[in-house]
């Protein structure tokens, strides 16, 4: 293995501890602030960091002529704001664990909504995977009790969290369109820019009205690193490591994400993974990866 493909591997975990950070910190920052006003922070900090960004890459003239009015409103409304706030709230009412785990669905939703709007073929391993990790999906929202499954008794969080991965694939579809036409910088950076707009008096609102802030040193500190991390860092890592080893081979690291969640979570939230929840990983996980091994496979 060359030092390229060692770099890497870790620029791609990097980029996976950052995400599954967002989630920890996420569910760490509920007891302290409101959804909206993590996610006010979070969209100030990553719009002032992506603006030098720009400027020091000089896109930042003429920018919005890159893309119509239209794309932008959708990348910002699907994958910052509607999916942001679909995980925070979720997290209110669920463990950051079944947050991390249900996430591991993303891969193949994204896949059949590439299918679905974009007109790419889906393999045999993609119906596969999907049925194994919807079986899985049902063991974690049903906490494995049967009793729960048939009386469709589910967590509310854990609802919300569901619907984040189909917001998710239609962002996901909707960035594709628009990286044909400008950077990845740059289409993360509009969507980030315009959502700070929608969100930041949602979360003044909030704060004034509805879920008084409780700020202190370690508040500060865990929005400071949502706001650097996971909107910002995590996305500079990813692109250093799909430039070497391709998007297919990349996209594999995605299912590290709920591991960190885990081992962040149990550690230090003294949450417990428990038996159901180990079973739902190892099936969606499992569907994960066989799908995007057979990809990969198939392009090497």
């Amino acid at each position: 293995m060359d030092k390229e493909t060692i770099k890497a591997l870790a620029y791609l975990n990097i980029a996976s501890i950052l995400w599954g950070g967002n989630v920890f910190f996420g569910s760490y920052l509920k007891d302290y602030l409101g959804p909206w006003s993590i996610m006010s922070v979070r969209m100030v900090i990553g719009s002032l960091i992506f603006l030098f960004l720009l400027h020091k890459a000089g896109q930042l003239k003429g920018v919005t002529r890159l893309l119509s009015w239209k794309e932008v409103c959708l990348i910002a409304l699907s994958g910052t704001v509607a999916y942001q706030a679909s995980v925070y709230f979720g997290l209110r009412h669920t463990t950051a664990i079944n947050v991390g785990l249900i996430n591991s669905l993303a891969p193949i939703a994204v896949a059949f909504a590439a299918a679905f709007y974009l007109k790419e073929s889906l393999g045999r391993q993609h119906w596969i995977a999907a049925f194994v990790s919807v079986i899985g999906l049902v063991f974690i929202l049903s906490q494995g009790s049967l009793e729960s499954l048939y009386a469709l008794s589910f967590n509310k969080g854990d609802l919300f969290i569901l619907g984040s991965i189909f917001i998710w694939a239609v962002y996901s579809v909707a960035a594709k369109l628009a990286m044909g036409k400008a950077s990845p910088l740059v289409v993360t950076a509009l969507g980030i820019l315009l959502s700070t707009f929608i969100v930041l008096p949602l979360g003044l609102y909030e704060a004034n009205y509805l879920i008084t802030p409780v700020i202190n040193t370690n508040v500060i500190m865990a929005v400071i690193f949502i706001g650097v991390g996971p909107t910002v860092l995590s996305l500079l890592f990813w692109n250093k490591g799909v430039m070497v080893i391709g998007p297919a081979r990349a996209s594999l690291f995605l299912n590290m994400v709920p591991i960190y969640v885990i081992v962040l979570s149990s550690y230090l939230l003294d949450e417990t993974l428990h038996s159901y929840q180990l079973i739902g990983m190892v099936l969606i996980i499992g569907g994960s990866l066989y799908a995007n091994r057979q990809k990969a496979d198939k392009k090497t």
